[in-house]
């Protein structure tokens, strides 16, 4: 994320600090190998976007940050922090947010072992509220479901748009839902109010990860913190390239390339010259203004218009 693109965390700021703070006492362990592992991941934070939202969120539907509200936060960054781990091994990633994968610097016995204890760490921060955490648990099969689809469909280039959608929407937007409902459940929101805060999150949870693949297609390793075509290398045919094929002049062309192995820089620039971009920002404009239309339902504040800048977000950090 681009340096000036924060200005949406800014009225939270002090919140964040608190929830790294957690993250670091959860994580907290008498093992020192388990330590270190622990403290290479979190020396490398994000954008913090899932926490942020459930504090936003929160605040938005007019209840002030708690301490059960951080814990939550922490719950859920800590737990994205382990998917990432783990995927890094499944993908063979060399690098994550700029420096070697956990798995690479560590072994992949100790990055699997220590990713499995930070999910536990997380759920531990659910404990004044089952619900909360049962609904997490839920959120946990979907993302596994989705992986499974991801993972049968390597190498597909017949895989349909629908079909991409399913596994963005269960890897991705499910968990951003998940933050969502979870702040307006912390605020103790009506039903209606959480059941839109869920919509949300899922809207922009799509807009996100659809974002996130056209970043990687356009090479902005400062954005995503991943090298260029790290998605097609591994297999994953996104959106972006899914459009691509379809092109009436090129489409044909860049099928062949792929199939045959062509360096990744030639089948990136026939992309770039099919109408594939244009279409996929038109769909991430899509679901921003959906999203957005959700907030709708929020009393106008500072937090509601963070979370408006937040969603507008996935059409600027392409530029």
């Amino acid at each position: 994320m681009a340096a000036d693109a924060s200005g949406w965390q800014d009225i939270i700021s002090d919140d964040l600090v608190e929830v790294s703070k957690i993250m670091r006492e959860v994580t907290r362990d008498s093992n020192k190998e388990v330590q270190d592992v622990f403290d290479y991941a979190l020396d490398s934070p994000g954008k913090l976007i899932r926490p942020s939202m459930i504090i936003l969120v929160s605040n938005a539907c007019g209840k002030p940050t708690e301490e059960n509200t951080l814990k939550y936060a922490a719950a859920a960054e800590l737990t994205h922090m382990a998917t990432l781990i783990h995927d890094d091994i499944n993908d063979e990633s060399d690098s994550r947010r700029g420096k070697p994968a956990t798995y690479r610097e560590y072994g992949v016995r100790k990055a699997l072992t220590t990713g499995d204890l930070m999910l536990v760490k997380a759920m531990s921060l659910f404990d004044s509220n089952p619900k909360l955490l049962q609904s997490i648990i839920d959120m946990g099969s979907s993302l596994a479901d989705s992986e499974f689809l991801q993972y049968n469909h390597k190498f597909d280039l017949d895989i349909m748009e629908q079909e991409y959608y399913q596994v963005i929407s269960g890897k991705t937007a499910a968990f951003l839902s998940e933050c969502a409902r979870t702040g307006s459940i912390a605020a103790k929101a009506s039903e209606e109010v959480i059941e839109e805060m869920a919509r949300f999150g899922q809207l922009y949870g799509m807009a996100f990860q659809i974002a996130d693949d056209l970043i990687d297609l356009l090479g902005s390793e400062k954005v995503s913190g991943k090298t260029a075509m790290r998605d097609l290398s591994e297999g994953i045919i996104t959106l972006p390239t899914i459009f691509a094929m379809r092109d009436v002049k090129l489409g044909n062309k860049i099928r062949g390339m792929i199939k045959k192995g062509a360096p990744l820089d030639e089948v990136r620039e026939l992309i770039l010259q099919t109408e594939a971009i244009d279409d996929c920002k038109l769909i991430i404009g899509d679901y921003v203004d959906e999203a957005i239309e959700c907030l709708s339902i929020l009393p106008e504040s500072v937090y509601r218009k963070s979370l408006v800048d937040l969603t507008r977000l996935n059409l600027t950090r392409l530029s």
